[in-house]
């Protein structure tokens, strides 16, 4: 190497030892819900599982780089400078009322298994917050839904789902998730004193296993709320729960209603022939759950109680949801 180029490299080491670093913290979180939690079995939405990575900004900072994939979008529809970043792989799976029987009510939910990737970008500027996801998957045998019910049936000593081989084709997965929310706490309130906030969240899903518009309302109360305000934002409605960052810990209820336009298998796109489920257009969800934190991780429990998925009972389902978070050192 010649005394130019020794110079040039100088320079160019020194240059990225002066940049400076954007302070983050990284999280491994594994969600569980089951409706065996509230003492059901089958009847819409059954169970789901989520192994995620998080990235959030570091006490002190107030952004974070944007995930790489959804950064030359992101700004393009209004969210700003990232503060949480998400990947995360999802199982969930749909059944009828009725798991044991062979030949599913044609009239009920049909059996429907995902296995999908999600990528998501959180932006909170002061109290307002954006969420933008992309989910890419599979709907149908290539999900391992069927395997894991079975499995998981196994373990619980529960009834032996029977009615799989009606379950909808393979096919792709895809949709689009944009949510905004906004925070009101108490004047004066700290993330140290116990405290109120409410967050007020409205968005739409676009995409072929659900399509809808909707709004959430979720009341909370603790500490280290403004802290963990983005981890609200993460996901949409079935799919996670609140959870805490550091320290700390927070009691929250919450109402979420949809105006859902199509779900995949329900209504015009039948998986077997002679289906005759009807969707229910109007979803209303309630959830009620507790957050608690230490330094290095963080559990948040909660039960669930929806609307059915189609219009022949006017019965509501109830699952429970258990969030298991580890930070990354």
């Amino acid at each position: 190497m010649n005394r130019f180029n020794k110079h040039l490299f100088a320079i160019a080491v020194s240059a990225l030892m002066a940049a400076p670093a954007v302070a983050e913290d990284a999280h491994l979180s594994l969600l569980l819900q089951n409706d065996i939690f509230a003492g059901n079995d089958g009847g819409g939405y059954s169970n789901g599982i989520a192994l995620s990575y998080l990235r959030t900004a570091a006490p002190g900072e107030t952004s974070i780089q944007p995930q790489w994939l959804l950064a030359p979008v992101a700004s393009w529809l209004g969210l700003g400078p990232s503060t949480l970043t998400l990947f995360s792989l999802n199982q969930t799976m749909v059944t009828p009322a009725d798991i044991t029987r062979k030949v599913p009510d044609p009239a009920d939910a049909p059996y429907i298994g995902t296995l999908w990737f999600r990528a998501a970008q959180v932006s909170v500027q002061g109290e307002i917050g954006d969420m933008l996801a992309v989910n890419l998957g599979m709907i149908g045998p290539a999900s391992g839904a069927r395997q894991s019910q079975i499995f998981i049936h196994h373990l619980t000593h529960s009834d032996r789902p029977e009615g799989w081989d009606a379950q909808l084709g393979n096919r792709v997965l895809f949709g689009v998730d944009r949510y905004r929310a906004l925070r009101l706490d108490q004047a004066g309130a700290s993330d140290d004193r116990p405290s109120a906030d409410a967050i007020v969240l409205a968005g739409a899903s676009l995409g072929n296993l659900q399509s809808s518009v909707g709004g959430t309302l979720l009341l909370r109360y603790g500490t280290g709320l403004k802290r963990s305000y983005p981890t609200a934002l993460r996901q949409t409605t079935r799919t996670a729960d609140p959870i805490l960052l550091g320290r700390g810990w927070f009691a929250y209820t919450g109402v979420h209603a949809d105006r859902v336009f199509a779900h995949m298998g329900i209504g015009h796109d039948k998986p077997v022939k002679g289906g005759t489920a009807r969707l229910r257009e109007s979803q209303v969800a309630a959830v009620a759950g507790l957050a608690y934190g230490w330094d290095d991780g963080s559990l948040s429990f909660s039960l669930h109680s929806t609307s059915s998925l189609t219009t022949l009972t006017g019965r509501r389902k109830a699952y429970g949801s258990l969030t298991y978070t580890a930070a990354l050192r």
